[in-house]
């Protein structure tokens, strides 16, 4: 998609030099949002039972409330009154069917299909495990949970088509079509184990799909991500001082506690018959560790511990992991190479030899501050990315047939795998 992304940055760049975001009346592609809900309604009429005959007073429908969300990426929808104590159920008892209009945004239409179709092959298979009612809510909650993400698709795509001019968009069709063939295709074909488009629809087929519909979808998300691209302008690089400053602001984040790697010989009362016994068998290691004898075979040979096999061998330790506060104190005090004097636990005798010591710090900046720009650019265009949504639907005109309340819908994704 590379040469089709730099293509479009240019395409929409020129379409966008001296334009406002509000879209212009005369534009021939596509006309200005519907000033009032109503006359969108009617032009389109949206007939759907959750809209037209649920409630006897239409007038509580046109002006419902919009509801405040801490999402600030979600839309504002406008809802029917809720006075009826039946009327989750019976939202429960409606079927969504693919032709159902779930929205409508700035006029255009949103279907169950549009919202869902990419999981037809799944809904099916859930179909035939699932009773009538369960999967009747599974559907409900898949809308419910993606209807977000296709009303801001909608709205970008609104504001793609009322900013560039209609042979500007004919030329990005041609493009992303393009890259369609040239690129998306052969990752269809990777993906299913195929090797020919004739294979690959056939293999579409199978789980609900077509070229065609993979096609209509990646021109429409590919719009929309290259358009908030141009649109969102945010900083794409930042300067070392201004990297470094963030990383001095959150210091903390980067500090590495103190550690240590070290080798334990560990002789038990239990194992040894008592503590006498185990007294003579700690002379013993004493007397060869006098006599120059490796540490790692000794504990091998005579230590309890879980890593006798392992020569004795503790991998990093930070300080605060041990339960034992006499032996973790040495290892922080003792010098690397030594051996340590021997330590009698309520269990146990311990000898210890620390390897290698790492002293508390913090990750160098030079570490870092590649992946730290990165995070500053991706915030940068979250924000961006925001703020440009939040203006979009501030002026634009929508309705669902539902609010977006996403705590009915955690549990959708184990539903449908």
């Amino acid at each position: 998609m590379r040469y089709a992304q730099v293509y479009f940055l240019s395409l929409v760049s020129l379409g966008m030099m001296g334009c406002e975001t509000t879209p212009k009346v005369d534009n021939p592609v596509l006309g200005p949002p519907p000033p009032r809900l109503e006359s969108a309604l009617k032009q389109q009429k949206l007939k759907h039972a959750e809209i037209a005959s649920r409630a006897n007073d239409r007038k509580s429908v046109l002006e419902g409330d919009f509801e405040d969300s801490e999402n600030p990426f979600e839309t504002p929808v406008i809802t029917a009154s809720t006075t009826s104590s039946n009327s989750t159920d019976e939202e429960a008892d409606d079927f969504l069917s693919d032709s159902t209009v779930v929205a409508m945004v700035n006029g255009a239409p949103l279907f169950v299909s549009d919202v869902i179709g990419i999981y037809d092959f799944q809904l099916k298979q859930a179909e035939q495990r699932m009773p009538p009612e369960e999967y009747k809510k599974l559907r409900r909650a898949l809308v419910k949970r993606d209807l977000k993400g296709h009303i801001e698709r909608q709205l970008l795509i609104h504001e793609m088509k009322s900013t560039l001019k209609k042979e500007q968009l004919d030329q990005l069709q041609e493009v992303l079509e393009t890259a369609f063939e040239e690129e998306r295709i052969p990752e269809l074909q990777k993906g299913l184990g195929v090797n020919s488009p004739q294979e690959l629809e056939e293999k579409l087929n199978q789980q609900g799909r077509s070229l065609y519909s993979e096609r209509e979808l990646f021109i429409k998300q590919q719009s929309a991500i290259q358009f908030m691209a141009v649109k969102a302008k945010a900083t794409n690089d930042y300067s070392r001082e201004e990297v470094l400053a963030r990383y001095k602001a959150n210091i903390k984040d980067y500090e590495v506690p103190s550690k240590v790697r070290w080798q334990r010989i560990r002789i038990t009362y239990a194992k040894q018959g008592g503590k006498e016994k185990a007294v003579g068998v700690l002379d013993e290691v004493i007397h060869k560790l006098q006599a120059g004898e490796d540490f790692g075979e000794l504990a091998k040979k005579y230590s309890d511990g879980t890593r006798a096999e392992r020569n004795g061998q503790w991998g990093w330790t930070r300080r605060g992991s041990l339960a034992e506060p006499e032996i973790e104190k040495a290892l922080f005090e003792l010098p690397i190479g030594q051996t340590s004097q021997v330590y009698e636990t309520a269990n146990s005798f311990q000898i210890i030899k620390v390897n290698d010591r790492k002293e508390a710090g913090h990750i160098p900046f030079a570490d870092v501050q590649g992946k730290l720009e990165q995070s500053m650019i991706s915030e940068a265009r979250m924000k961006a990315t925001k703020e440009i949504l939040e203006e979009l639907h501030a002026k634009a005109v929508i309705e669902t047939i539902f609010d977006l309340d996403e705590e009915e819908v955690k549990s959708t994704n184990s539903a449908v795998q």
